[in-house]
């Protein structure tokens, strides 16, 4: 790997953990509230009486989990430069 693909592969790494533990407090805490069980393998949240349960969210999720993805991979690539680097 070349020395400065190092930090954005950690970034983007470090921002695809975040994104899963964001969607983990979001999408899945939402459902648990409402009283149903998400199904991991489906995607989606059912509810106690068989029906799929879509909070009134979720339309912007994929935006929000993009801008949050860019800008946590572009800060931790920036800091561990840094940090490699030795600049202040």
């Amino acid at each position: 790997m070349n020395k400065h693909s190092i930090p954005l592969f950690i970034g983007v790494v470090i921002s695809i953990i975040v994104v899963l533990l964001i969607n983990n407090f979001t999408v899945v805490d939402d459902c648990l509230d409402h009283g149903g069980s998400f199904d991991y393998k489906a995607g989606q949240c059912v509810l106690e009486t068989g029906e799929i349960h879509v909070a009134s969210f979720t339309n912007y999720l994929i935006a929000i989990y993009f801008i949050i993805a860019i800008a946590v991979a572009f800060t931790v690539s920036r800091l561990i430069k840094r940090f490699l680097t030795g600049k202040t």
